[in-house]
């Protein structure tokens, strides 16, 4: 009997733990992060490693280091060999010239408008000084749309000719 107590209390705490991890209706997917989405064209890709970032908005500034990851051709990954002709089994990056990503957090950022310095450092194959305004656009968590509490995100390109501007 007591063996039984011991059973039934341990699948009642296991059973609460997995409802206390259940994700509430609508709220499937990982939180999205506050901050910038960096984008640098393929072209100029290569000569861009890093960028600076100084973020100015109603809550202060906020400044830091972006490291640009190239990313080169994306190709079909092998298959088992039981699979059929025209399955995809999944994605392999390949190495080789690409465009580059980074991402850089602002945990202060809101919805308002602020004002980004992007800057490359000093001796940097491709020199980029540009100063935009951006408008951070509502993000909700996983694929969701219309969500209570939006977190503001935005993506800023740099394109081919060492331009800044914000993507959309």
């Amino acid at each position: 009997m007591r063996m039984l107590t011991i059973a039934v209390a341990a699948s009642m705490l296991l059973a609460g733990c997995a409802a206390a991890n259940t994700p509430s209706e609508g709220q499937g997917g990982p939180a999205a992060l506050r901050g910038f989405g960096v984008d640098v064209d393929a072209a100029v890709s290569a000569r861009v490693p890093q960028v600076h970032l100084r973020t100015c908005g109603p809550w202060g500034c906020h400044e830091q280091d972006v490291p640009l990851q190239v990313a080169g051709p994306v190709s079909a990954g092998p298959c088992p060999s039981d699979a059929a002709p025209d399955t995809a089994c999944g994605a392999v990056q390949l190495p080789g010239p690409g465009p580059a990503h980074g991402y850089a957090p602002v945990p202060s950022l809101t919805m308002d408008p602020v004002t980004v310095t992007v800057t490359t450092p000093p001796g940097a194959p491709l020199a980029i000084d540009a100063q935009l305004t951006v408008r951070p656009r509502p993000i909700c968590p996983g694929a969701a749309t219309g969500c209570a509490e939006p977190t503001p995100q935005a993506q800023i390109r740099i394109a081919a000719d060492g331009s800044v501007s914000q993507a959309a």
